[in-house]
């Protein structure tokens, strides 16, 4: 058979058949966990590990369905997975799918063997007492404990009791076990978009007081950029000097030894005129403020004749030393 147009009771079969499992609903197929494995049982790529086969939660079977959505995306199909209405374990849906799966399956599957329980890890639990033998679990079950009901007419309805009781309670729990998980998801997740939001609010403080720190570091790199080209400018003046003087000592020197200049003390005054004015010298745009008028008026001396008396000073001690120290040695420079 093709799949399309089967009933309930022959697609469970050969599911169960395939898959090794006991369902016995085509609503249990809304986990999603068959419709991976029978996609497996065609490819052998599915990650079945994954794959969550005692599933009770929708969160769960949402899981599943992903799973099977990569698949199909791996390999190309087209078919449109309904996962919405999957989900809700509804009988037609489910119905509908599974004809579809198991048609693809004929057109799709090898001669190779499948191994179902080896593929998912996963052992089906047995079925109860009554299921495939067409007995039913409560005849079974009175069966069973006939020789403890001897004897009264309510000996059927009691085990019937308790099987109601047994399947109800799991069934319970399984409902409460779920929202329960279902609430400690939704607190996880909120914990967790909280502390991404710290998070990004304590990364965009530091990178604000990064950017702070930045401008206030290129400012003083500024700052000393500027106080740097003021040292090399000052360097290159007073270096200058030196070299002047140099050049002008050196020159004199050799006239002198030429016979050229002679001890005369205007000579020396000459020179050493030459060399104040290379001293004092000034570049282009330098002032020197000095209040000359206000020395004058308060008596002070005036700073011109101070330097004539220093200079005549200079002579005269000049005139008193002996020829060979007039000049400044070459080995000062």
């Amino acid at each position: 058979m093709s799949g399309v147009g089967e009933s309930r009771s022959e697609l469970l079969g050969w599911l169960n058949e395939l898959l090794r499992l006991n369902y016995g609903k085509i609503e249990q197929c809304g986990t999603g966990a068959a419709y991976c494995q029978i996609v497996d049982s065609i490819y052998g790529d599915v990650p079945m590990h994954r794959v969550k086969f005692n599933a009770t939660a929708e969160y769960e079977f949402l899981t599943n369905f992903k799973i099977l959505q990569s698949s199909f995306t791996k390999h190309r199909l087209e078919k449109t997975i309904l996962v919405e209405k999957l989900v809700k374990c509804r009988f037609q849906d489910n119905l509908e799918f599974l004809q579809w799966l198991k048609k693809f399956w004929f057109q799709n599957k090898d001669e190779s063997l499948y191994d179902a329980e080896s593929r998912r890890k996963y052992r089906a639990p047995a079925l109860p007492a009554g299921h495939g033998d067409g007995v039913p679990a409560s005849r079974s079950i009175s069966s069973s404990t006939g020789g403890y009901h001897q004897g009264g007419g309510s000996s059927s309805s009691a085990p019937t009791s308790m099987v109601k009781k047994r399947v109800n309670g799991p069934l319970r729990n399984t409902a409460s076990m779920g929202s329960a998980r279902l609430s400690t998801t939704g607190l996880m997740s909120r914990k967790s978009s909280a502390e991404q939001q710290a998070h990004v609010v304590g990364l965009q403080t530091k990178l604000s007081q990064a950017q702070s720190n930045l401008e206030s570091t290129e400012k003083e790199v500024g700052q000393y950029r500027e106080a740097i080209a003021i040292m090399e400018r000052e360097r290159d003046f007073y270096f200058g000097k030196l070299r002047d003087i140099e050049i002008l000592s050196q020159s004199t020197k050799d006239l002198c030894k030429e016979g050229v200049y002679s001890s005369d003390p205007q000579e020396l005054v000459r020179f050493l005129s030459k060399i104040q004015q290379i001293l004092y010298a000034t570049e282009e745009g330098f002032e020197v403020a000095i209040d000359e008028s206000s020395n004058n008026h308060n008596g002070s001396p005036n700073p011109s004749a101070n330097s004539n008396n220093i200079a005549a000073s200079t002579v005269q001690e000049a005139v008193n030393q002996p020829a060979h120290n007039l000049i400044i040695d070459e080995e000062t420079f």
